[in-house]
């Protein structure tokens, strides 16, 4: 059986990521695209041989399909997913799953309610090396994770009308718009909530009005602590994307794994210190390179999603983490 699928905001990241993995995959089929700008619905349609439409209510009145997949910008995701579901199909959202905890809650509970799978677009998960990092956590490699450090970053200048530059559209900055894929993979990676944050943000750049720059510091449930930086202030070429996971015995650093490749690689040492060393004298131990496998993220994420699908039995695990990454950043905001 092949999962049909209809696609909501067809453009952008639809049609650069995860239309391609999606027709790639023999147990998947797009049967129809929309997006609100007629041109860019004509040529993603006609790219991939679909109908296209300019509202997301006529395409699913009209074209019968199992599942949506809603890429549309933020703002539009709580009436996209509820009118998905008044359709009775299942949905894949893209990040972040709504503007706020009480819009995501909304969103979880019409699903759990109906019985329809739901699933948020938080493809980081899937890249080999953080799959290998929370593999190797698990067994004990690193001894205790005491500390973690995520650091993620790009160039987003004043646009007018973007809006990811308005609060009321975006829900926040740099801090909803890259912070949220920080907290989720530390939370897969570790496997464990995030039980306290704190944060400072800033517009130190540019002149719109949610925020350039962010800073997070978290306690999880086990007490691992973790920093989170954040920017959309540093040019692309001097952007850093770095994962750093320390431990009692060993550490892993990831080097521009934060992507929507499936590329970088892990520096891993084991090294267990035993007796206190007063002379502070560090041993020159090279460590282990892992590269990434290159496979892709987005077609690994479609595949965790339909094999829910396919078996009947929906499972809302990451969804309820996506709900709670955004009370998270409702708490960082509201104490600003």
């Amino acid at each position: 059986m092949k999962i049909k699928w209809c696609v909501i905001g067809a453009a952008g990241i639809a049609d650069r990521r995860t239309i391609p993995a999606l027709v790639a995959d023999e147990n998947n089929q797009l049967c129809a695209v929309m997006d609100k700008v007629a041109d860019a619905a004509k040529a993603v349609g006609e790219k991939y041989g679909v109908p296209y439409y300019t509202d997301a209510e006529q395409m699913l009145k009209e074209v019968a399909c199992d599942a949506v997949y809603i890429a549309t910008p933020v703002f539009c995701h709580r009436e996209q997913a509820l009118l998905a579901l008044k359709y009775d199909r299942n949905v894949l959202i893209e990040k972040p799953i709504a503007r706020t905890e009480a819009e995501s809650a909304e969103i979880l509970d019409a699903f759990k309610k109906a019985g329809k799978q739901l699933s948020v677009g938080y493809m980081m998960k899937y890249h080999s090396l953080h799959q290998k990092a929370r593999n190797f956590i698990k067994k004990d490699k690193v001894g205790q994770v005491t500390n973690v450090r995520l650091q993620f970053s790009c160039w987003y200048p004043d646009i007018p009308g973007a809006w990811r530059q308005i609060k009321e559209l975006g829900g926040g900055g740099a801090l909803m718009d890259l912070g949220v894929h920080c907290l989720e993979l530390a939370e897969y990676i570790l496997d464990e909530e995030i039980v306290d944050i704190k944060s400072f943000v800033n517009t130190q750049t540019f002149k719109y009005e949610v925020e350039d720059s962010a800073v997070m510091i978290f306690k999880t449930k086990s007490g691992t602590l973790g920093h989170i930086d954040v920017n959309f202030n540093i040019p692309d070429d001097v952007s850093v994307a770095k994962l750093e996971i320390y431990g009692t015995k060993g550490y892993m650093i990831c080097n521009n794994t934060l992507a929507q490749d499936d590329v970088g690689t892990m520096a891993y040492l084991y090294a267990p210190q035993g007796d206190y060393d007063a002379m502070q004298e560090h041993a020159i131990i090279k460590p282990k390179k892992f590269r990434a496998s290159g496979k892709n993220i987005y077609a690994k994420q479609l595949a965790e999603f339909s094999k829910h699908v396919l078996a009947g039995k929906p499972n809302y695990k990451y969804a309820k983490r996506a709900v709670h990454i955004q009370a998270l950043c409702d708490k960082m905001y509201a104490e600003q």
